[in-house]
């Protein structure tokens, strides 16, 4: 599985061949496609990412809660 740091930099080249305007429309099209799926790639695994966040933050908090509370 692609991790995030290289599905971004892919995306980056994607997008700056995209920019440059020098690809045909096959070419334009497949690479449209690839950048699509590595988007969907990122947000998956940002949103992934922002779960176990969550998850964390929420046990530490509950630690917090029951260690420092008063009682």
């Amino acid at each position: 599985m692609i991790s995030f740091e290289e599905a971004s930099k892919e995306l980056e080249k994607i997008v700056s061949r995209l920019e440059k305007g020098d690809v045909g429309l096959e070419e334009g099209t497949a690479l449209f496609e690839k950048g699509l799926e590595l988007v969907k790639t990122c947000s998956s695994m940002l949103e992934n990412a922002k779960g176990k966040i969550t998850v964390i933050k929420n046990e530490l908090d509950k630690i917090v809660e029951d260690n420092f509370s008063d009682k």
